[in-house]
């Protein structure tokens, strides 16, 4: 695959966050400790480094 297994698991982590953002209304406070974030802002930062928009912008895209 070509990642370390932290790299890996961020990226499945946001694949779910980006399922949950466009399928459902949850707050993204719910949806970050749901996949497994310790916080909004660190899935915000995190989800930005790995697709180039915050949560929010991309679930208004």
């Amino acid at each position: 695959m070509g990642l370390s297994p932290f790299q890996y698991l961020l990226q499945q982590r946001v694949e779910r966050a980006k399922q949950l953002l466009k399928q459902t209304d949850q707050p993204i406070v719910d949806i970050a400790f749901e996949c497994g974030f310790s916080s909004h802002s660190h899935l915000s930062r995190q989800f930005r480094q790995v697709t180039g928009m915050t949560p929010k912008v991309y679930r208004v895209s």
